[in-house]
């Protein structure tokens, strides 16, 4: 469990609740050294208790924002027990990008758009 990880995810405004869970149940699953995760799509949609396609569409919806993408897919490789798992078998890896940010309201990229955007009226003067 990474601890910057979900702090990052909690901050992250994304206009959508299961983009959400997903990312804070990826954020749980990352690893402190390098932020991945491999949880298949099965165990995502059970602990998140949303639909599979619910789940595909979110990661997809988390890679185009440019919010998590793939990983070294050799991590997937091995499975708990130390057995190799077939490669049509693996989940994929996910590297959360702690670098990146939505920072946007609604398409408001800055906060100083906000009051322009709800009034007409700029923040600066």
């Amino acid at each position: 469990m990474s601890v910057r990880a979900i702090s990052w995810a909690y901050g992250q405004n994304l206009g959508s609740a299961s983009q959400k869970a997903v990312l804070l149940h990826l954020a749980y699953l990352a690893r402190e050294e390098d932020n991945c995760a491999w949880p298949h799509v099965t165990r995502i949609q059970a602990e998140t208790e949303l639909s599979e396609r619910t789940v595909r569409k979110a990661l997809k919806a988390l890679q185009d924002k440019g919010l998590i993408a793939l990983g070294d897919q050799e991590l997937a490789a091995v499975d708990f027990h130390g057995d190799v798992v077939p490669v049509n078998r693996r989940p994929k890896v996910w590297t959360l990008r702690l670098d990146a940010s939505t920072e946007s309201f609604n398409g408001v990229e800055r906060a100083g758009d906000v009051q322009t955007a709800y009034t007409g009226r700029s923040v600066r003067s």
